[in-house]
């Protein structure tokens, strides 16, 4: 096995240590399988069938900080230099009364035992990393060679156990590029409506993960392949039926098709412009309407930005997105449709914009958005529309980026202030907007430039 030298170096203290008091200790679980991949893994897990407060007085006595995670489950967090390791006692479950953990655990001294309450066949090899031994007592070595995710033992009772593996599933094949063993698909296929039991907070964490691994377009079409995606994502459903009906634009086929081409463009961009992508089109089947155009009757969807931030609002309140991140994705999906028009805005408009935070991402999602539009000609007028909006955008951001220390020193509440008390009324705020326009405009350059436009 290859090795990440300085977190191998540390599990490798912790095992000897276990080791030299009579305990086995092993490597488990993902770090194991990412390095019989060749994959990089930040993470490490040790199984031992020492007892959780065994594990802490032998590493509390060699110098470890330790601290207990989950004591009830024999989890024990140790803190290294290299990072957090997590020693966990063998055991065995009794029932997931809450389908999220065991009601019961039982501390016991076998591996093989142990291996038969995880949740994939790869994620159960043990390796003994001082003599080197690797251990196998699922087989989830042929697994691996496979390229197969499988469910260790029943794959109904693992999902019963709870019901997020079966979205960890999907993330781990997405990640891997794995295929789901026909039992672990059918399984999931049958119980996805499960998935609804499951908090939104955990939903989400396992949706950023697989729209993180690199591919979430491949995610997302396994989501919907297997049954998931219209309990996750219900919005979506509608979108895989509509179309524009044009034969000139919008060619990929349904706007959801458009929908994961962008995603797929998109692939390696951070999760805010990803869910942008994802719901920037939600709000065309309620926006539908027939229109007569040059080529004939087509569908248009205007107004639909709106509709889409609305909708994508509903999803985050529900999958428990913080503010912040909720609040730039409905900024992104609501002003996506600027791309045609952008370019004929008021300045002090695109001014406004510009200098919003998630402006660069807009940018990002206009080029996405019409990289994946397929037209049958591309000097039309929409296009065109969409490449003088791009132009000026990065224009106006470059000349904003230039001039920012001279905005933040002119635009400046404390110094507007102190020139404007003998003209009370004026709000602050729409004055230094119009200073920072003055400022781009090149109207404004220095502190004495500043004062005679207040007191003029």
């Amino acid at each position: 096995m290859g090795t990440c030298m300085t977190l191998d170096q540390e599990g490798i203290k912790i095992v000897r240590l276990l080791k030299n008091r009579g305990f086995s200790g092993f490597f488990v679980a993902g770090f194991v399988r990412d390095k019989l991949l060749k994959r990089q893994s930040d993470n490490l897990d040790i199984a031992t069938d020492a007892q959780p407060e065994m594990v802490q007085k032998i590493l509390r006595a060699n110098k470890f900080y330790t601290r207990e995670i989950g004591k009830k489950y024999g989890t024990i967090l140790a803190a290294t230099k290299a990072g957090p390791i997590e020693i966990t006692t063998f055991r065995s479950e009794g029932d997931y009364a809450d389908k999220r953990r065991p009601t019961t655990v039982t501390f016991i001294k076998d591996y093989q035992t142990d291996a038969k309450r995880r949740d994939f066949t790869v994620n159960s090899l043990y390796f003994e990393p001082l003599s080197k031994k690797l251990l196998d007592p699922v087989n989830g070595l042929k697994d691996l060679k496979a390229k197969l995710l499988r469910f260790v033992g029943d794959p109904k009772k693992r999902i019963d156990e709870d019901h997020l593996r079966m979205l960890r599933a999907v993330r781990l094949a997405t990640r891997l590029n794995f295929r789901l063993e026909k039992n672990t698909f059918a399984a999931i296929k049958t119980r996805a409506k499960l998935i609804q039991d499951v908090s939104g907070e955990r939903i989400k964490a396992e949706l950023d993960k697989i729209l993180a691994s690199g591919k979430p377009a491949e995610g997302l079409r396994l989501l919907d392949k297997i049954g998931l995606l219209q309990f996750i994502i219900p919005e979506a459903e509608a979108l895989k039926l509509f179309s524009h009906q044009s034969k000139k634009y919008h060619l990929e086929g349904s706007i959801w098709d458009h929908t994961l081409l962008a995603i797929h463009k998109a692939r390696k961009e951070n999760l805010v412009l990803l869910y942008a992508l994802i719901f920037h089109d939600m709000g065309k089947p309620d926006r539908a309407k027939e229109v007569l155009k040059e080529e004939g009757w087509v569908i248009s969807t205007k107004g639909h930005a709106d509709v889409s931030a609305d909708i994508f609002f509903g999803f985050a309140k529900r999958i428990k997105f913080g503010r912040h991140d909720r609040n730039d994705i409905e900024w992104l999906i609501r002003n996506h449709m600027l791309m045609f028009d952008f370019f004929n805005m008021g300045f002090r408009k695109q001014l406004k914009l510009a200098a919003t935070s998630v402006f660069p991402l807009l940018l990002k999602h206009w080029c996405y958005d019409e990289a994946a539009t397929k037209r049958s000609v591309y000097r039309d007028n929409h296009h065109a529309r969409f490449l003088k909006s791009l132009r000026l955008g990065h224009g106006l951001l470059q000349r904003l980026n230039r001039l920012e220390p001279l905005i933040k020193k002119l635009a400046n509440g404390d110094l507007i202030m102190r020139y404007t008390n003998l003209k009370p009324g004026r709000r602050l705020g729409e004055e230094k907007e119009k200073i920072k326009a003055l400022i781009v405009l090149g109207k404004i350059k220095s502190q004495q430039d500043l004062k005679n436009h207040l007191l003029a």
